[in-house]
């Protein structure tokens, strides 16, 4: 048995976990990211960016599903990642019954279905979420070698960052909450961040 596999988390994987970019990480997509990670498991992994609004506005999302935004929230469109860059997905605190919803985490939830949006958007009484066009995946392995080679830093849940943070807040954030100092991170090529 390969040691190295051995010392990755089993069963749920680092699903509703974050994972923080390093600053080496110089792929124009990935720079600075923080994902939350919605499954990962012995076939793979997919995440959603977290801290990368989307060029679309939500009006343009809710506008052919004849709605309109009247949550509190900032109305957010997230780039969530390169993969299936049409597709819905949204993270959200509320226990929904409808089809598409899966539970991630204690309190935190994945949804595609339409619908969900719908009620989401229309009620305001059940709790916080995101919405992102698109998602990050990984092949079976793909993300257990990319933390071996260190290009990402790995955080708990922390709700207040996931939806409450101003998106340019999130990365600095996410590795203090490790009680880390962005500034004294290495970059390979470069040296200290600055």
């Amino acid at each position: 048995m390969n040691a190295e596999r051995d010392s990755m988390p089993t069963g749920r994987g680092l699903a509703g976990k974050f994972l923080i970019a390093m600053p080496g990480l110089q792929d124009g997509q990935f720079e600075k990211t923080v994902l939350f990670v919605c499954t990962h498991n012995k076939e793979g992994a997919l995440g959603l960016v977290i801290n990368q609004p989307h060029i679309a506005d939500m009006s343009e999302v809710l506008t052919p599903l004849g709605l309109e935004w009247g949550r509190p929230e900032r109305p957010i469109v997230y780039q969530g990642g390169p993969v299936a860059p049409d597709r819905g997905f949204m993270l959200y605190e509320a226990d929904l019954h409808y089809p598409g919803h899966v539970r991630i985490c204690e309190h935190v939830y994945l949804g595609t279905n339409p619908e969900i949006l719908r009620y989401l958007v229309q009620s305001r009484d059940h709790g916080r979420f995101l919405f992102a066009l698109g998602y990050s995946g990984w092949a079976s392995g793909q993300l257990e070698t990319e933390l071996r080679d260190n290009v990402w830093l790995v955080g708990g849940l922390d709700r207040t960052l996931l939806f409450d943070l101003p998106v340019d807040a999130r990365w600095d954030a996410a590795i203090r909450l490790l009680g880390i100092d962005p500034l004294h991170l290495i970059d390979p090529g470069r040296g200290l961040i600055n």
